[in-house]
């Protein structure tokens, strides 16, 4: 074998040259399109968080409007519970909030053994008074009445409401018959003292009340069969007598007479509800 010439040297030289350009080349080329593979794949990844970000962004922007609209429709329904409670000429509570609360409380009257007392009211000679004034007149009656009961009444956890027409109710938690007496006495003689001229009265020249007083008892063995509507006839009655005896006047039920016009110092029995 003979040995290689010059001539083959410089071509295996060349050979080489061109293999390892060859493969820098393919190194490269390779490196390249890892390069765009990595690119591509953290701009679909860059694309897809962009996503992710823009969806979140719009969830939480809908979270707070559900949010706003969450509050808004709470403060809606607080104001219509407060409107449904609410009678609309007077602005104290109506017939159907005092239905609530007189039940809420000869229940806890009874749980707790305290006193519960109900004073109810009436106009004295309203219907004629409408007949000649005119029920706008009339309308300021009862609001003016109405505004005299709220100041007159103030304890957190007293009520006092239109039961319909001319006629009021007011519940007192607590409070035995001989205070609701008293303060049965007090409205009358503050209603007595506004003066609203009534000449289609009978008898008085103003506008008056009279007013039934009836009470739960906790020392009676009868109160745990108590009734709202019990307290309520119970307190009725008490009115109706009020008015038979003369209009103007405070009634306990229970008693054999009513108030009069002059103080109500003296202290009443209160009613012991049957079942």
């Amino acid at each position: 074998m003979q040995p290689p010439t010059a001539f083959d040297l410089d071509l295996l030289t060349s050979h080489l040259s061109i293999g390892v350009v060859t493969a820098l080349a393919l190194t490269a080329i390779a490196a390249l399109v890892r390069m765009l593979v990595l690119h591509n794949r953290l701009a679909r990844r860059t694309r897809e968080l962009e996503t992710e970000l823009a969806a979140r962004r719009a969830l939480e922007a809908r979270n707070e409007q559900l949010s706003r609209l969450r509050l808004a429709l709470e403060t809606s329904n607080q104001r219509l519970k407060r409107l449904v409670a609410v009678d609309a000429l007077t602005g104290i509570a109506n017939r159907r909030q005092f239905d609530r609360v007189l039940e809420r409380e000869v229940r806890r009257a009874r749980r707790e053994q305290l006193p519960l007392s109900l004073i109810f009211l009436d106009l004295d000679g309203f219907k004629q008074f409408n007949d000649r004034y005119g029920h706008t007149h009339g309308d300021d009656v009862l609001r003016k009445v109405a505004q005299t009961l709220d100041e007159s009444f103030r304890r957190g956890g007293d009520l006092i409401a239109r039961y319909g027409g001319e006629e009021f109710a007011v519940v007192l938690p607590g409070v035995d018959a001989h205070r609701a007496g008293l303060y049965a006495e007090r409205l009358r003689r503050r209603i007595w003292r506004m003066a609203i001229t009534n000449e289609a009265g009978s008898s008085n020249e103003r506008i008056t009340i009279s007013g039934g007083v009836a009470t739960l008892d906790p020392r009676s063995a009868e109160i745990a069969a108590a009734t709202p509507d019990a307290l309520l006839r119970a307190a009725d009655q008490a009115l109706y007598r009020a008015k038979c005896l003369g209009r103007n006047r405070i009634a306990t039920a229970g008693a054999n007479s009513a108030s009069s016009p002059a103080p109500a110092d003296a202290a009443r029995p209160p009613v012991e509800l049957a079942s």
